[in-house]
């Protein structure tokens, strides 16, 4: 069989692709992969493939904003899956779950896997609960690493309760690795902190600060993990916003409250903030936020001027930035 793999949308390595690809090329099977391109912003693309030289095609998706920017044509047997498709729960066969994943697919130096799955948390914006369930071990260290670096994406590796042991454990081997979805600052203690430190950790280590009703307890979290990592903008936070349940001035105050600590943000933005009447400005802010270079160096308005040509656009970002900075 001739099998297409196909990736909508993701950066790196699919996982699951990756595993499909172990399985049918176990077989005999040949196994073609193309990249869509598509990332988790609204598009106008629209991209059709023929796959009539296919004898079968697997399609991944990761963001919801893609659907409907695709089709495949040509080929009878089409299964898709992947958190941001039609079928956010479908689940990898038992006999693929486990595979290796087959990294010639990919452009990469890094090996990905989850040590463990799912979370307990019950945020109201992510999938993991519907798609995971409750936080499970899923993976040894060893099932996972095959180069000389790792990028872990547990969703909420705090909340083991093995995970100081598996901590240790990369300590002690020194693996080069990073927990890239990001680790709860409000479970963090000591002990965390410390031996979060001691690891060969890539960039910066990753927090969420997602609502500024949960301020002190995060202060609390950040305060500890400062005690260990003392190091100016060597912490990150993700902050969500939401149109619907978060203002301008909300997300604001949580980056500007982290850059009085020298911690850097990542905006993270809803897709509904495209439809928003301010989705100008927060495509400006999420630019400025998003750059950790510039973010460190420049005030916004520094930024905007060095942004754009039309001072139109700068007066208005500009005015929506001072008025929120004033509530």
């Amino acid at each position: 069989m001739h099998i297409l793999l196909i990736g909508v949308d993701y950066k790196e390595v699919n996982i699951a692709l990756g595993k499909y690809s172990t399985h049918h090329k176990s077989k005999g099977d040949r196994v073609t992969i193309k990249h869509l391109g598509l990332d988790g912003y609204p598009s106008k693309k629209h991209i059709t493939v023929d796959a009539s030289a296919y004898d079968k095609t697997y399609i991944s998706q990761l963001f919801d904003v893609n659907q409907g920017k695709w089709e495949v044509t040509g080929c009878k047997e089409i299964e898709i899956g992947g958190v941001g498709s039609l079928y956010p729960k479908k689940k990898l066969p038992a006999e693929i779950e486990h595979l290796e994943i087959d990294y010639s697919l990919f452009d990469t130096d890094t090996s990905f896997g989850f040590i463990t799955k799912g979370c307990p948390n019950k945020c109201y914006f992510c999938k993991v609960p519907v798609t995971e369930g409750e936080l499970y071990r899923y993976q040894d260290i060893d099932d996972i690493i095959r180069h000389k670096q790792v990028k872990f994406m547990d969703n909420n590796f705090l909340a083991y309760e093995g995970h100081k042991d598996i901590l240790k454990e990369l300590v002690k081997r020194g693996i080069r690795c990073q927990f890239n979805q990001g680790l709860d600052i409000r479970r963090i203690d000591d002990e965390d902190a410390e031996l979060l430190s001691n690891l060969n950790y890539m960039g910066e280590y990753t927090f969420a600060f997602d609502n500024i009703k949960q301020k002190l307890i995060i202060e609390k979290g950040l305060n500890i993990a400062k005690k260990h990592i003392p190091k100016a903008w060597k912490i990150k936070f993700y902050i969500y916003h939401n149109t619907e349940f978060t203002s301008i001035a909300d997300s604001m105050n949580r980056v500007e409250w982290l850059r009085e600590r020298e911690c850097l943000p990542y905006l993270m933005r809803d897709i509904n903030c495209w439809e928003s009447k301010d989705s100008d400005f927060l495509i400006d802010y999420a630019a400025y936020c998003n750059q950790p270079n510039i973010f460190k160096k420049m005030t916004f308005e520094q930024f905007l001027v060095k942004r754009h040509t039309r001072n139109d656009r700068i007066v208005k970002s500009l005015e929506t930035y001072k008025n929120n900075m004033e509530v």
